[in-house]
């Protein structure tokens, strides 16, 4: 036997107790209404056939589990790209999981205009469900949406075709026109006030992974070759269109691992070779290293013998440090370079290199970016932005046990304009109780949105404004 697509390895990896329960539920759905539809209806096949359709799709759409939860966030991603869906695996597959419910429709009701309907409030029911719903394991897109609706219509069309052309007994296409319309009326009005009070939309240019051409592919390559010089091979370069202010970016498949490529300004480049406590010869051995590093110190002399000829820039001016991963340091080092400018600002220029226990690059992160000139100078002490985070703790039982011990400067780029954000991170003597840092303008001292604060980072990741030959190297770096 064949080995399966990639596509359904990825959805149904480490979840048989799903797929058992979903076919279960699928047969016993079929042999339900098939017993029933025995009694009142010559066609007990079709109906066993719909009955199975819609609950393979209920269950696929809000019932496949997911490490996630990104669902039940009461928004919904309306892709202003009306064709993308059509040139994309996702999209096709959604139009694939709506077709045997047109299929089985139109056996089973022998009405064309009632089945069309059915299939867009079902399609439309199922994205609503699926941004209110807490846990479900898919977000509201209204390209799912699109073809969803598009496969039942489609397959339900050719089915009423295929009957009338077999010359089957068929009434006309317009029959129960009537109370389809009331029907659909007023579930469209409930969609309406549902999506008015409850529903955000997030309009973007595109929702999926995209082909991509030469220019893409080539960019992909050089980034890698000057990472691992031509220790990896591609098998797929594809494209991710970004929203909320995010970059697209380039997600590169690797013969081991992956890799990510902002684009189109490719400043930003992230891989990943292995990602266990065991090393591999997926990893990139450094040249001139003999033997594996024994500390932090022998893990920053590999780190910097690999970067100096590919990634001199993130070396000059700025502070490194490097700190052991893993409870027992069992995945090897992280070594960081950062850049503070003359305000004790962090420049967002970064370069990470995990160096393994084996002294090997196992992970990388790089973001090749000019420091920002003219940046406005903090009004806001860092004792005040303590004092504003500690204010916006919203639990009592939490705020008395948890103080501010780092409060970081940072660059931001606001929409093309460069500002200063504070970002405070809170500590607990009970983890349960300590919040998310809060990110505040440095100047006004307005709450800002995490979002703008790029590669937020938790509180082992943050710069102290104190100065660095006071404090160390001043940055505690986190995986890449």
């Amino acid at each position: 036997m064949g080995s399966s697509p990639p596509v359904f390895s990825a959805i149904f990896q480490d979840r048989m107790v799903f797929v058992i329960s979903a076919c279960l539920a699928v047969l016993l759905a079929a042999a339900i209404s098939f017993i029933l539809a025995r009694r009142f209806d010559a066609r007990a096949w079709s109906w066993a056939g719909l009955s199975a359709s819609i609950t393979a799709e209920v269950a696929l759409t809000l019932f496949l589990p997911s490490g996630d939860g990104a669902a039940g966030t009461g928004r919904c991603v309306i892709n202003r790209n009306f064709a993308e869906p059509f040139a994309t695996e996702q999209g096709l597959l959604n139009a694939a999981l709506f077709m045997p419910i047109g299929v089985f429709g139109v056996l089973a009701l022998r009405r064309l205009l009632p089945v069309l309907a059915g299939g867009i409030g079902l399609s439309l029911a199922t994205e609503l469900l699926q941004t209110m719903l807490p846990g479900v394991s898919r977000g509201c897109d209204s390209s799912d949406l699109q073809m969803n609706a598009l496969g039942a219509i489609f397959a339900a069309m050719l089915t009423w075709w295929f009957l009338r052309i077999r010359g089957r007994e068929l009434p006309p296409a317009g029959t129960a026109a009537k109370p389809t319309a009331l029907v659909s009326t007023a579930a469209l009005a409930a969609a309406a006030v549902t999506w008015t009070a409850f529903i955000t939309p997030i309009n973007v240019d595109a929702t999926s992974l995209q082909l991509t051409g030469a220019k893409e592919r080539t960019a992909a390559e050089e980034a890698l070759k000057r990472a691992f010089d031509d220790h990896v091979e591609i098998s797929a370069v594809q494209l991710q269109t970004g929203f909320e202010g995010r970059t697209d970016s380039l997600l590169i498949t690797l013969d081991q691992g992956g890799a990510e490529l902002s684009w189109p300004d490719a400043s930003r480049f992230t891989a990943t070779l292995e990602n266990s406590s065991v090393t591999t010869e997926d990893s990139f051995p450094v040249e001139g290293v003999s033997r594996p590093p024994e500390d932090e110190q022998e893990a920053l002399e590999i780190a910097r013998r690999y970067a100096e000829p590919r990634y001199p820039w993130g070396l000059r001016n700025s502070e490194v440090q490097s700190v052991a991963v893993g409870d027992r340091g069992e995945l090897g080092w992280i070594v960081s370079w950062r850049r503070l400018n003359e305000d004790k600002i962090l420049m967002p220029m970064r370069l990470d290199v995990q160096i393994n226990t084996a002294g090997r690059v196992s992970q990388l992160l790089v973001h090749h970016i000019e420091d920002p000139k003219n940046l406005p100078k903090p009004a806001i002490t860092r004792k005040a932005a303590s004092a504003i985070a500690l204010r916006t703790i919203e639990r009592p039982d939490s705020a008395e046990h948890v103080r501010v011990p780092e409060c970081a400067l940072r660059a931001v780029d606001r929409n093309g304009t460069w500002g200063v954000n504070w970002i405070c991170a809170f500590e607990s003597a009970d983890p349960k109780l300590t919040p998310a840092p809060v990110v505040m303008d440095a100047v006004t001292g307005k709450p800002q949105e995490q979002q703008q604060a790029e590669e937020l980072e938790p509180p082992s990741g943050t710069v102290s404004d104190v100065p660095p030959e006071e404090n160390g190297p001043g940055v505690a770096p986190e995986a890449p």
